[in-house]
């Protein structure tokens, strides 16, 4: 009985805790419908993210241009949200997950019908370089 809750303490725990990591240097590839989905190498290495994963009040800023993207994020685990947004028959969709040796896995599907020539996938691999002031 102590077991069970201690686990149940310990879950209830990391799902109450937010927690939010430095990103920088993503890079990786990508295929957009443009380039007949050729894999090509990408990057955001220009670009900061504050990458918060705390339930239904998850998010990503962008700390260069100050921007956080208009799409609704939730968590599915401590260190990994998956993020969604729909607009005129499209859909964006992202997954951000922290590794516990400071990476972050970061991937991104647009499927657009009214500009197919965005159509894409892209998956990256970046840099946590530390941790958000919260």
């Amino acid at each position: 009985m102590i077991r069970i809750a201690a686990l149940l303490s310990i879950l209830l725990t990391t799902s109450a805790n937010s927690e939010c990591w430095i990103v920088t240097n993503l890079h990786g590839y990508g295929a957009m419908n443009g380039d007949r989905y050729e894999f090509t190498k990408d990057s955001t290495e220009d670009y900061v993210f504050h990458v918060t994963i705390n339930g239904d009040k998850s998010s990503v800023y962008e700390s260069v241009s100050g921007v956080y993207p208009e799409m609704k994020y939730t968590a599915l685990s401590s260190n990994t949200m998956v993020g969604e947004y729909q607009s005129g028959g499209g859909i964006t969709v992202e997954t951000w997950s922290i590794t516990t040796d400071k990476k972050a896995l970061y991937s991104k599907v647009m499927n657009i019908p009214g500009m197919q020539q965005l159509t894409s996938t892209k998956s990256f691999v970046g840099d946590v370089v530390g941790t958000c002031n919260q």
